[in-house]
């Protein structure tokens, strides 16, 4: 990450002091001057892992969070249990082929929702709707006695045939470029 952030600013990786958040996840990088930006700009960076990728999200001034995982194979009966009943009803009423597809779909969405909000609860993820607003991207995380909630506007990124992700942010955004982990053109392609 660092080696790619200093390609992208043109600049030692050592200068890029990195932010972490509570659970040790780097969050936010501050561009050293060299670099011209101005005062207090930063960088927001959002990474997800999964068996076959790793992807990173970098924006200006714009917190974000990333969720990525690879389609679950065989029955996903089981897997319907952190759902909310409309999304459950959204998975098993589409074509079998496809109800894996949208039941990891609905998890990215979800995990990136509350990766952003801060709120580590994912054992309260069936209280989460990924499906009903998000027709504009919103997702709401509800409020609890240990988390103050919010609201997450998810994204769904390109992945691959057997893979999903999906970037949330604080606001909408306006679009998402994908680029290859050795690139930085942003023609590149996933």
């Amino acid at each position: 990450m660092a080696d790619f952030l200093g390609r992208l600013l043109q600049c030692s990786p050592a200068d890029i002091p990195v932010i972490r958040d509570g659970f040790g996840r780097p969050v936010s990088a501050e561009p050293p001057a060299v670099t011209g930006w101005p005062p207090g700009a930063r960088l927001c960076l959002g990474i997800a892992t999964d068996r076959d990728r790793q992807l990173l999200a970098v924006t200006r001034d714009l917190p974000v969070a990333l969720s990525v995982h690879t389609v679950p194979h065989g029955p996903i009966g089981e897997l319907l249990l952190p759902f909310t009943p409309l999304e459950r009803r959204y998975v098993q009423e589409s074509p079998a082929a496809r109800r894996a597809h949208r039941l990891a779909q609905l998890w990215t969405r979800k995990e990136a929702a509350l990766r952003l909000t801060g709120r580590g609860g994912l054992a309260t993820a069936d209280e989460i709707d990924a499906l009903s607003e998000a027709r504009d991207g919103k997702v709401v995380v509800p409020a609890s006695l240990a988390y103050p909630g919010g609201v997450a506007y998810v994204r769904d990124l390109p992945a691959g045939p057997r893979a999903v992700a999906c970037a949330a942010t604080a606001v909408p955004a306006p679009g998402v470029r994908i680029r290859q982990p050795n690139s930085l053109d942003p023609h590149a392609g996933p």
